[in-house]
């Protein structure tokens, strides 16, 4: 389980030394502070440090299940470090990083959130992705009273002071493209998901959404993280006959879901949407995909100077050719909104950050403008993206921000 403390300084930081599909590398730049292992000899080289400085602690699952989403939030979250840097860093100082890796796992995720509060200081933390280890590291938080922000798709299972989303919440996911497919595809409807929080509670809005418009959802069925054979699932589906199928299976199971589907011969005449579809999981699917519509907020194609910037660096350092991952782009301008926000308190002080944070306002970032909901969720302007030929997620239509989001019932 290795452990990584990082300080990245300049804009060469990890420029050029890393392929995209290379482990990524322990050591960033000149500034690296130390590489430990779980109960190993730990070996260190000098580097600047204050106590007055930002330490974040970053879980990324950069193996298990959702490494294609791992990455993609490890990957952001270095470039927006770096970016942070470049621009003089925190109150005077450089940011730095330990990055743990949770491998998805909700035991692990509870371990290293407290080790790298008790053990290694950080001031905040940052990461994961499934929703149930997004709670558990919520849980370990707000009892240690240190702020913690996710950026992951889907509504965490969590509420509180310290608990911050960058990700897209559920509504904002489904509000375009449930009435887009209903439209073009027809009433009745199968949902699908990996079986944990994200995807049920992704799933139950959807049904409501679908019923509310006098659509029927004919069949509904799970499956746990690290299914290999989706044939029985699909076979009820197939069963049901619906008029297309609303996909909450993420990771690797994404790619398993849809090329099974596809060699069944079962998306030939039904449609197909969801969050099977987004950017992390079209370099294994390629041509089985392209000419389907999903609803986000980010995609490379989008206009605008700050994201030509991100997605430039992005391609440069990552040696990176195909679409950019939502979760990337949320984790960059996520570290970036926490850095002002500390600024702004003028001390890396838990309560006076999360203060801070509550009221941070991303302007002209990578998907233009964005702000916290009272709940804590990071709400922007949404699209309805197309896959095209080569990996393309062109926007086809602005969908906007929405001004109000269900309440989250964790906050109740």
């Amino acid at each position: 389980m290795a452990q990584q403390v990082f300080s990245i300084r300049g804009r060469t930081a990890g420029r050029g030394m890393r392929s995209a599909r290379a482990p990524l590398a322990a050591v960033v730049g000149a500034s690296t502070l130390l590489l430990a292992a779980c109960g190993a000899a730990v070996s260190e080289t000098s580097g600047e440090s204050s106590e007055d400085g930002l330490k974040i602690g970053l879980i990324a699952p950069v193996t298990g299940p959702v490494v294609p989403e791992g990455t993609a939030l490890q990957r952001g979250f270095e470039l927006g470090v770096e970016r942070i840097n470049d621009e003089g860093g925190v109150l005077g100082q450089p940011v730095e990083f330990v990055m743990v890796d949770d491998e998805a796992n909700v035991s692990k995720s509870t371990q290293l959130a407290q080790r790298l509060i008790n053990q290694d200081q950080v001031d905040i933390l940052f990461g994961t992705i499934p929703g149930d280890t997004a709670g558990a590291v919520a849980e370990v938080s707000a009892e240690a009273k240190v702020p913690f922000a996710t950026a992951i798709m889907g509504d965490a299972p969590f509420c509180g002071d310290y608990f911050f989303s960058f990700g897209e919440p559920d509504q904002t996911m489904l509000e375009g493209v449930v009435p887009h497919m209903l439209e073009q595809y027809g009433s009745n409807v199968a949902l699908v998901g990996n079986d944990y929080v994200f995807p049920r509670n992704y799933n139950a809005k959807a049904r409501a959404m679908i019923e509310e418009a006098g659509g029927s959802v004919v069949v509904e069925e799970y499956s746990p993280l690290g299914t290999t054979d989706w044939q029985p699932v699909l076979r009820k589906i197939d069963g049901a006959s619906p008029d297309w199928i609303l996909s909450a299976v993420v990771g690797g199971d994404a790619v398993t879901l849809v090329t099974q589907a596809d060699q069944a011969g079962l998306l030939d005449d039904t449609g197909f949407s969801g969050i099977s579809l987004i950017q992390e999981f079209y370099p294994s699917l390629t041509t089985k995909t392209e000419g389907m519509v999903l609803s986000g907020r980010y995609s490379d194609q989008l206009e605008g100077e700050a994201n030509a910037d991100f997605v430039e660096k992005y391609r440069e350092t990552y040696d990176f050719q195909d679409p950019i991952p939502s979760v990337a782009a949320n984790a960059y301008e996520g570290v970036q909104a926490i850095a002002r926000a500390v600024e702004e308190a003028g001390t890396t002080d838990a309560d006076a950050v999360a203060d801070a944070l509550a009221q941070t306002t991303v302007e002209d970032g990578v998907f233009g403008n964005g702000r916290f909901t009272e709940d804590h969720y990071f709400v922007t302007d949404m699209y309805l993206f197309e896959i095209q030929p080569g990996g393309a997620y062109a926007p086809i239509e602005e969908l906007g921000a929405l001004d109000t989001l269900p309440p989250n019932p964790a906050c109740s």
